[in-house]
């Protein structure tokens, strides 16, 4: 098999697929009513309100009211149709750098502006990743947050796999809270109110000779905490007290940048 035979693989065909690069060149006359963008947009409206089960061809198709094959000419898979609704989601551009040059202040904020994307479109972290972004949005978010950690003093390779580790703990986190909501929603109640239910069980059934640490919670009403209160836009799942796991995992990477006196790190 010559090179020129090889098959293209995955991540090469991503690239081309998020920049544009298959694009045919454009067609004189009138612009067409179908486009890929199009087809992006009806796809995500379809997963905003039923989920990203609720996606395929045949059903971004319907909703737009052409044939499956129609869309074929603009979106060659659903595989390719995720790829492209994932990097649209993220389009809302990431934080700009501080003036100040403070890294965790700049990484906090990169940690809201990407929890608040995760959790306007909680389908986004159902689709299966195939690797890191190689798409325009995917790659902004990329650069703007190892911008951030390189500045605390990690060389660029571990600043990478800090960034690996906080962006899984936001979408692990988010896919997490999503799977409560929608239990929560399918008994009528909200997730404040399973907090509370929670607790109210445990207290039936934990003893502080069995469980004693689950017991200190339970008498500090941990669970209880701002159930009542809080601001209003307070979902009362795991993502709304991820602020305090955040701050403890920059905690750590500025212990460890010191200890190493600007070397980054010592050696594991």
């Amino acid at each position: 098999m010559t090179t020129d035979d090889a098959p293209e693989s995955r991540m090469t065909r991503e690239v081309e697929l998020l920049w544009g690069l298959d694009a045919s060149p454009p067609r004189r006359g009138p612009k067409p009513r179908l486009s890929r963008e199009v087809v992006i947009g009806a796809a995500i409206a379809i997963a905003d309100a039923e989920g990203i089960e609720a996606v395929s061809m045949q059903r971004v198709a319907k909703e737009l009211g052409y044939t499956t094959m129609s869309l074929y000419r603009h979106v060659d898979s659903k595989e390719d149709l995720l790829v492209l609704m994932l990097d649209t989601a993220m389009d809302a551009p990431p934080p700009p750098p501080r003036s100040d040059g403070d890294w965790r202040a700049g990484l906090e904020e990169w940690c809201r502006g990407a929890l608040e994307l995760y959790r306007a479109r909680p389908w986004s972290v159902r689709v299966a990743s195939s690797g890191p972004p190689v798409g325009p949005n995917g790659l902004r978010w990329m650069e703007a947050g190892l911008r951030e950690l390189v500045g605390s003093g990690l060389p660029v390779g571990e600043a990478v796999q800090m960034l690996v580790l906080l962006s899984a703990v936001l979408r692990d986190t988010v896919r997490l809270e999503a799977d409560m909501s929608r239990a929560a929603r399918a008994t009528g109640t909200t997730l404040v109110e399973i907090e509370h239910d929670y607790s109210v069980g445990l207290r039936r059934v934990v003893t502080a000779e069995e469980f004693p640490t689950i017991a200190l919670m339970l008498e500090e009403q941990v669970l209880e905490q701002g159930s009542g209160a809080g601001p209003p836009d307070r979902v009362g799942g795991p993502a709304d007290e991820l602020e305090f796991g955040i701050r403890r995992i920059l905690d750590g990477i500025e212990a460890y940048v010191r200890a190493g006196e600007g070397t980054g790190g010592p050696s594991s």
